[in-house]
């Protein structure tokens, strides 16, 4: 494989200048590792990463560790925090907090995640999971595996993430742990009605009843300040409608809207996990886990701004031709023309005053048998997992009668848009209304052919709209039935084989928008304030309400669908998935010499077959048409039912293998086929056919997607002294047979054929990087800077995988940045530790969950992290933490292009005072 050979030089030179020292002495049995490993007390950030160490040093598989011993004593406020400083991870941010997650440059649509080697479901619409769901608190210890083992769960070409829960018979003693911190957004001192403060706190006990049944409880609620504050773009129009403002015959790019906006809300999150395990005998146990999260989501999202900028040909230029200001046009350098600025008059002003109520639920279930015969272990589980978000974005759009004004964009200087009010005043509370008297033409046929326009007084409410609101279901019903025994056959040292069966259900319910009115005679006054967001943004005073709350139960006599909440059904966006995945593996553990060199591993290959049926509704008829004699006649619009079956199988063998070179060095090695599911909303049906076209046509859904198919190879060289130090080097090699995006291509619908417009499978690429990893303890140091300690890694990634849009100038494959590092510098000694972490990801392409047709390119992103600790007692320990150091901006643009600004927004630094109390 070509891999940059610059940096190859320096992550080699690193690598061997670091493994200095003395090695850990190698256990000689799995069974010896899991003993030694589970007595070690860990206590301190230092200690779960010299743990985690130890455990990613025996692992079968190229594999990252985040480990700790007991609930609650995790250093992060979820798990995402945690997985962003493992080498290849990073996230993107959703209201401020880390989320979903890439491996190894592969978007979260090439991941898996698992809970105790269960698959789980996903509250979105795809597969990808939102890791900050899961608190840290409840979670014992997190596996990233990056090359398959043929026992695990398939689906996660870029990684497989298992989170495990506490075993409670592994401890010999009772720990209590009780732990509570407040928060402050720095945000709530700039934007009004909030203080940006919030909460946390966690309980959890881990006990033995006897010396055969013990229990786990946990409890974890936050309420965390959801702020933001910035400017977004709209789209861009790059079609045929565009206008020409300066008459030379080239149409002009143009961004949709332009808006400043904020959000203040509440973000609320609770958890509870109860984990019971009871071994009658030496032979059997028997183990049982729930796990239940909720977030609830309340947030004001304030825009306004220009809409309307389009510059569409047919008349929208007039307004700005109407304007005092000049438009700006630049020419690119492949002859495109973009407006830059520009101002309408009396056009295009959007406010609207929207709140976001949204609910997620996830509850995960399962009961694990495992019995140790003579000869045969085996092991059944079984599990059963839910998700669900409710969802509605309740919209008031006031009347504006503030009278004449002019108002423009400006992005000459892509990263600092603005908003510019020319003339007149958008911004005073007097110019906005819940509804006023308005004259409005009134056309009457006064005599034969003869029209007078009457005008007539009529009242112009303002309008409530309800959006998106939608009712979306992931329930999983799984079995795992797995057998093992021992070998004495050459080299190979055990056999184990196994099957698995799932069983899910995807369900998208929408209905319509709703709309209600405002109230003549609401008897509201002084219900409108506006503000300024502040932060160094160009733009004007936001117009908004006092009491939101007020306003929608008054004025418009609630924020709820006035008719039945699910009578009014959006067919085309409503949809269920239905999908069985049948998996069956054999694998063949080794362990032996080549030459004086030991060596383990395994081998193996798994079969997976997926069946899905897609159900839901797509367009007919709606166009006119001629018959054989020549007359035209009118096909009528029908929303008809449509169900489509659609499976695949592939066979994935997979093979690991560990040279132990020295006591203290190693060569790990990993070669397998791999698979991703499609993205489940993506194979919904929901089709709009026109047979009038030539070629006939769809757009749509797709329920006839193949899974993503890679072949990959792993080779790492690692090294290992003290008891948390190592430095290591990881060369990886993915060969991506098909892809999945947005692309023009062809479909059969029963026995025709249509071009069409969706997702598509298509050619895949090369993913080829290496991952550098360097820990140790500078144990060897003086006093007190013994305690010191440093965690570092660094990823690059090559691809010549791109989505399919735009067309001259495509993304790159969602989720992959080139360059990703982490590194926390910590210390740990007499009782304080503290920790900063700086992380950073370089340019990458996002895709929209709920809309995958909505591509940006983000730029780079670089956050920091801090905190300090200190053990008043052996039992107490206070910490101060903060989150986002520098107020790291996410800024996005469109059409993979920097001149089209998207998205600049900041969520605001964030600072955590508490406690954690053990007992």
């Amino acid at each position: 494989m070509k891999i940059n050979l610059k940096k190859t030089a320096v992550a080699l030179s690193i690598t061997q200048l670091l493994c200095a020292g003395n090695a850990l002495s190698a256990e000689n049995s799995e069974n010896e590792m899991s003993s030694d490993i589970e007595v070690i007390e860990v206590k301190g950030f230092g200690a779960t990463l010299g743990k985690a160490l130890r455990e990613k040093r025996y692992s079968q598989s190229v594999v990252e560790i985040i480990s700790s011993d007991d609930l609650g004593t995790l250093p992060d406020v979820s798990i995402t925090d945690s997985l962003v400083r493992l080498p290849g991870i990073a996230a993107s941010r959703d209201r401020g907090n880390a989320s979903r997650i890439s491996i190894r440059g592969m978007g979260p649509r090439l991941n898996v995640a698992t809970m105790n080697n269960r698959e789980i479901v996903s509250a979105e619409p795809s597969r990808d999971v939102r890791f900050e769901q899961f608190p840290a608190e409840l979670i014992d210890s997190v596996e990233v595996y990056k090359s398959p083992i043929a026992s695990k769960a398939e689906g996660g070409i870029a990684g497989l993430v298992n989170m495990n829960f506490v075993s409670p018979l592994s401890k010999d003693k009772r720990i209590i742990n009780i732990g509570a911190s407040m928060m402050k957004n720095q945000l709530g001192d700039d934007l009004p009605g909030t203080d940006g403060k919030g909460y946390k706190a966690n309980f959890s006990i881990v006990d033995q009843v006897s010396d055969s049944f013990g229990y786990a409880f946990g409890l974890t609620y936050q309420d965390q300040p959801s702020l933001e504050r910035g400017i977004e773009s709209w789209d861009y129009n790059n079609a045929a409608d565009r206008g020409d403002l300066n008459d030379n015959q080239i149409l002009e790019d143009a961004p949709w809207g332009m808006m400043v906006k904020s959000k203040r809300g509440e973000n609320e999150r609770t958890g509870g996990l109860l984990i019971l395990e009871w071994q009658p005998s030496d032979r059997l146990s028997i183990k049982t886990d729930l796990f239940y999260s909720q977030f609830d989501i309340r947030e004001l999202d304030d825009q306004m701004g220009a809409g309307d900028l389009g510059n569409w040909q047919n008349g929208g230029s007039d307004a700005y031709k109407d304007s005092a200001v000049e438009p700006v046009i630049v020419t690119k350098a492949n002859s495109e023309e973009h407006l830059v600025a520009g101002s309408q008059k009396n056009n295009g002003l959007d406010v609207s005053t929207p709140t976001w109520f949204q609910t997620n639920e996830m509850l995960s279930a399962g009961v694990n048998v495992e019995y140790v015969g003579d000869v045969w272990t085996t092991k059944l589980d079984v599990g059963f997992s839910e998700a669900s978000i409710e969802s509605v974005w309740v919209d008031v759009n006031p009347v504006y009668v503030g009278g004449d004004y002019d108002l423009g964009f400006d992005i000459q200087d892509p990263q600092t848009p603005k908003l510019i009010v020319h003339s007149g005043d958008i911004s005073s509370p007097e110019n906005y209304s819940l509804g006023v008297v308005q004259s409005v033409d009134n056309w009457v046929e006064t005599s034969p052919g003869v029209w007078e326009n009457l005008p007539v007084e009529t009242y112009v409410g303002a309008t409530m709209e309800g959006n998106n609101d939608r009712v979306l279901s992931d329930e999983m019903y799984n079995i795992n039935l797995d057998f093992s025994r021992d070998l004495d056959l050459g080299i190979f040292s055990q056999l184990s084989f196994g099957a698995r069966i799932t069983d899910r259900n995807k369900e998208n319910d929408e209905i319509n928008t709703w709309v209600r009115t405002a109230k003549q005679d609401h008897g509201l006054t002084n219900y409108g304030t506006s503000y300024s967001i502040g932060g160094g943004y160009h733009a004007p005073d936001i117009y908004t309400f006092n009491n939101w709350n007020l306003v929608a139960n008054q004025a418009f006599g609630g924020a709820t669908n006035p008719a039945d909440n699910r009578s009014d059904k959006n067919s085309l966006a409503s949809w269920l998935l239905e999908e069985t995945n049948t998996a069956a593996y054999a694998m063949l553990n080794m362990v032996g010499d080549i030459g004086d060199i030991p060596f383990s591993g395994n081998i193996g290959i798994r079969y997976a077959k997926t069946e899905v049926t897609s159900t839901g509704h797509q367009n007919e008829g709606g166009f006119w048409t001629q018959d054989q004699d020549g007359n035209w006649y009118e096909v009528p619009l029908v929303v008809a039912p449509v169900s489509i079956d659609h499976d695949y199988s592939e066979f994935l063998p997979s093979f690991n293998m560990i040279l132990n070179l020295t006591e203290d060095s190693q060569v790990r090695i990993g070669a397998a086929r791999t698979m991703s599911r499609p993205p489940l909303l993506e194979m919904r049906t929901g089709y709009t056919i026109d047979p009038t076209t030539q070629p006939p046509s769809a757009s749509g859904g797709n329920p006839k997607l193949d899974p993503y198919i890679a072949d990959q190879f792993d080779i790492g060289y690692e090294y290992y002294w003290g008891e948390s130090s190592a430095a290591t080097i990881n060369f990886f090699y993915k060969d991506l047979k098909s892809h999945i995006g947005i692309d023009s291509g062809t479909i059969n619908v029963g026995d025709d054929s249509y071009a069409f417009t969706g997702t598509v499978n298509g050619d895949g690429g090369v993913i080829k990087g290496f991952e550098v990893l360097y820990q140790q303890s500078f144990d060897m140091l003086p006093a007190p800077f013994d305690g010191m300690g440093i965690f570092a890694n660094y990823s690059y990634t090559d691809s010549g995988v791109q989505e399919f849009k735009p067309d001259n100038n495509p993304y790159n494959l969602g989720g992959l940045s080139k360059d990703i590092a982490s590194a926390t510098l910590w210390y740990d000694k007499d009782g304080f530790d503290a920790r900063v972490s700086v992380n950073y990801r370089s340019e990458y392409t996002g895709i929209n969950s709920w809309t995958p047709s909505k591509v940006n390119l983000n730029s780079s992103e670089t956050t920091a992290d801090a905190s300090v600790g200190y053990f008043v007692t052996d039992n107490l320990k206070v910490t101060l933490q903060a989150q986002n150091l520098t107020n790291e901006k996410s800024v996005t643009y469109w059409d993979n292009d920097y001149s089209k600004p998207a998205f600049n927004v900041e969520w605001g630094r964030r600072y955590l005072i508490g406690f954690q109390y053990t007992l």
